[in-house]
């Protein structure tokens, strides 16, 4: 979940990257079946339980894998749950870019210049009406919404007091504050997993809204239509790259989407059952820098396909 600090991560004992390069090339791995490094533009990556460490940091291996991939015109953009405001710092301290997804898709952002770029938010009307129909249907359903620079949820969202580096707003029922709209709505009912209340919201919001969920017992309520591949074929479409030319790696339903819209999708060895399932290959999790070793792969093939 985005609700984890970004920070690059000190005192990684890891081998040199050098060294890890070498060692990459004498064979290929499991999950590198279908990938064709010379043919790659883009790795597309999720960010909470993927590219970040389990304690929601850069580790210095991943930096290290970024900055290589990107010298050797590797794209490396995050295409993630969490909103702007949760992304900038965080961008910088991995060297992602040029463009990065947030919101589940409703925002892109050209992480260069730190700006938005694109922008498909709920109508306040719309909003306030998916809350109150989930009300209605979930007595002790609780709320919070994200927009581009805060976070504002209901005093009975959080079980326990938060300490994130983000704007948070506080107010006893959302629908007061919904009027401007929002990016997405977070829905949780304690007692339920994230699944279980997807499983009671579809029915009763219908075609009115896309629900996912990015992990914990959260519930993610957005656009219709709006998904983390859409957004990623947009930013694709930018750089003039064919979704054959993607690789992506998540670790959750709201990757899913993503995943199957690239060429080839990878699913962290720590992700969702349902992710591991369907996703193309599975690679070591991001508490061994999973998405670092896929980069550094890429990068150390590419080079001997060169020579």
């Amino acid at each position: 979940m985005w609700q984890q600090s970004a920070g690059v991560a000190v005192g990684d004992r890891r081998a040199p990257s050098s060294l890890r390069i070498v060692q990459t090339r004498r064979s290929r791995p499991p999950w590198a079946e279908g990938i064709h490094p010379a043919s790659v533009e883009v790795v597309a990556t999720d960010l909470d339980g993927t590219l970040l460490s389990p304690d929601g940091t850069v580790s210095s291996r991943a930096a290290e894998a970024v900055a290589a991939a990107r010298q050797a015109g590797i794209h490396v953009v995050p295409v993630t749950g969490r909103p702007p405001q949760s992304l900038w710092d965080l961008a910088v301290d991995a060297g992602l870019g040029p463009f990065g997804v947030c919101s589940n898709g409703a925002v892109v952002v050209d992480l260069e210049h730190a700006r938005v770029v694109e922008m498909d938010h709920l109508p306040g009307e719309l909003a306030a009406r998916l809350v109150t129909k989930s009300r209605r249907a979930e007595p002790g359903i609780c709320f919070a919404a994200d927009n581009l620079d805060a976070f504002t949820h209901e005093s009975s969202f959080f079980d326990a007091e938060v300490d994130w580096d983000e704007v948070i707003h506080q107010t006893d029922d959302l629908v007061a504050v919904l009027a401007p709209g929002c990016l997405k709505l977070i829905a949780r009912r304690p007692g339920l997993s994230s699944l279980e209340l997807i499983d009671r919201l579809r029915p009763v919001l219908g075609p009115e809204a896309h629900i996912t969920t990015s992990g914990l017992d959260w519930v993610d309520i957005g656009v219709v239509g709006i998904t983390k591949a859409t957004a990623l074929a947009r930013v694709c479409t930018r750089l003039g790259v064919e979704p054959a030319g993607v690789v992506a790696a998540g670790d959750n339903h709201n990757d899913l989407p993503m995943l199957e819209w690239a060429g080839r999708g990878l699913a962290m060895a720590n992700a969702a059952e349902e992710v591991l399932v369907r996703a193309d290959g599975v690679l070591p999790g991001n508490h061994d820098d999973g998405v670092a070793l896929l980069l550094e792969w890429l990068v150390a093939a590419g080079s001997r396909h060169g020579s």
